[in-house]
């Protein structure tokens, strides 16, 4: 029979609204909710010709932005609290997938990301059946590929250190758990987890941009240090402590272990925290033990000439970094720790290999000629995103006058007119254990729009809110 898969990911369902008093954590706004249920409710039905199967690739819903905030949440009360809100906020979701299923006979396949490793654990796994079931639903959670003939698909996290999930521990975790018992010893918080919570959601309080902004990592930090946030060399200083207990080459079931397929090794975190510090002493690192103060102080308390000299560093610093800003946005290349793991596993012979986590859309040829297999896809994400405008890296005048527009937006939270949905999704047809077609595509539209770099950057580009 023919098999049809969607695939979607990075959906990050949770998180509270903001508010006139205070500004929101959730990163996937209802306007982008109702086009996710749009969407679901648009799949075609199970045909005696052709079964139909959506998966849901990981970081279905967001555990690290529901208060109170948590890298883990191993009392399963708590958690079970959390999803149980998360559902009810996310309702319209939730009715589409039922409608899928049991309307139309569609096939759900649920896979565990990193920011709902919680939803491995007994009691918050069988809420989030319950509430979409009964049906054909499969829920993959144990460190395993979902594959379907020649496709392997998979959420991507276990190739990225920050945020590769110990499933030793958490299996370990899930026997306790099921039994009563407490957690002992307590599952260790993933790095990328405990910069969520200890950096990121401190910073977004203030700073609601530094999740959605991209590229990811450490990038938005020369940013907010150029607004003044504080605190930032105490920051990584922890947080490099922290990070050393961490075994780069990964422990039981964090694989791989071959460092090729690990997202470290080049330094850029470090090198954007160093920059962070630069910036936030006026664009002098020689100055920061003198501006200790700036550094743990309040960003309005500053002189305008450090304002101005942390902008200027700032656009140095961004013009200087113009080729990865651009190459996160290529549809056509990835970056090589996900890009090396899926040529090794077109070597094992699959012909599609499908990820998500980064939340950028690809599409990469995988074969040294021009055939169309095997190739890698990424699925995206529904969360909203950002990008610096393409203005920046314009003739100097202007770019610096676009630069600074843009940080005069992002000091005065303004950022509708920067931060977009841009949910994309992968479509592959399978025959007989042949891969028919396999492509990404927008979901913004009425029509399969594959995904490509012009859109990316039209959908992405500054200026009044879409529609």
């Amino acid at each position: 029979m023919r098999k049809t898969l969607f695939v979607i990911s990075d959906l990050h369902l949770g998180g509270a609204p903001g508010t006139e008093e205070a500004r929101g954590f959730q990163i996937t706004p209802p306007r982008t909710q109702t086009l996710l249920a749009r969407f679901i409710d648009g799949l075609p039905g199970r045909s005696p010709e052709c079964d139909v199967r959506l998966v849901i690739a990981g970081d279905i819903v967001d555990f690290l932005a529901e208060e109170p905030f948590q890298a883990f949440t191993g009392d399963p009360q708590a958690a079970c609290a959390k999803l149980d809100r998360i559902l009810a906020e996310t309702a319209p979701v939730w009715e589409a997938l039922k409608r899928f299923i049991v309307n139309r006979d569609g096939a759900v396949t649920l896979m565990l990301g990193n920011h709902d490793i919680e939803l491995a654990l007994p009691g918050p796994r069988q809420l989030l059946l319950d509430a979409i079931g009964p049906g054909r639903i499969e829920f993959i959670y144990d460190n395993e590929a979902f594959t379907c003939g020649p496709v392997l698909i998979e959420h991507g996290n276990r190739f990225d250190e920050w945020n590769a999930v110990p499933h030793g521990a958490l299996r370990r975790a899930r026997s306790q758990l099921s039994r009563a018992l407490p957690l002992k010893p307590e599952f260790p918080a993933l790095p990328g987890s405990r910069l969520v919570v200890d950096v990121m959601n401190p910073l977004k309080r203030q700073y609601p941009f530094v999740d959605l902004l991209k590229p990811e990592d450490a990038g938005a930090l020369p940013i907010v240090a150029a607004l003044g946030a504080a605190g930032i060399r105490d920051v990584w200083q922890f947080f490099q402590k922290y990070r050393q207990t961490w075994a780069v080459d990964y422990d039981e079931n964090r694989e791989p272990l071959g460092e090729e397929y690990i997202s470290s090794g080049d330094q850029s975190d470090q090198k954007m925290f160093d920059l962070a510090q630069d910036i936030a002493s006026g664009g002098d690192l020689a100055q920061i033990n003198a501006a200790s103060d700036i550094l743990r102080g309040v960003g309005g308390s500053v002189t305008e000439l450090v304002r101005e000299g942390r902008r200027e560093a700032l656009f140095k610093a961004i013009r200087a970094s113009a080729a990865k800003h651009r190459l996160a946005f290529e549809v056509g290349e990835e970056v090589a720790p996900y890009l090396s793991a899926a040529r090794t596993a077109s070597a094992s012979g699959f012909e599609v290999v499908v990820y998500g986590h980064t939340h950028l859309v690809k599409r990469v040829g995988l074969s040294a000629g021009n055939s169309t297999f095997p190739v890698y896809l990424n699925t995206g994400t529904w969360a909203d995103l950002m990008r610096m405008p393409d203005s920046i890296w314009g003739t100097e005048d202007s770019a610096r006058k676009a630069l600074m527009a843009f940080v005069a937006d992002l000091e005065s939270s303004s950022l509708d007119q920067w931060r977009r949905a841009v949910p994309t999704y992968a479509k592959i047809e399978v025959d007989s254990d042949a891969v028919l077609s396999a492509d990404v595509y927008f979901a913004d539209g009425d029509a399969d729009e594959p995904a490509s770099t012009a859109g990316l950057s039209r959908r992405l580009a500054g200026g009044p809110a879409h529609a």
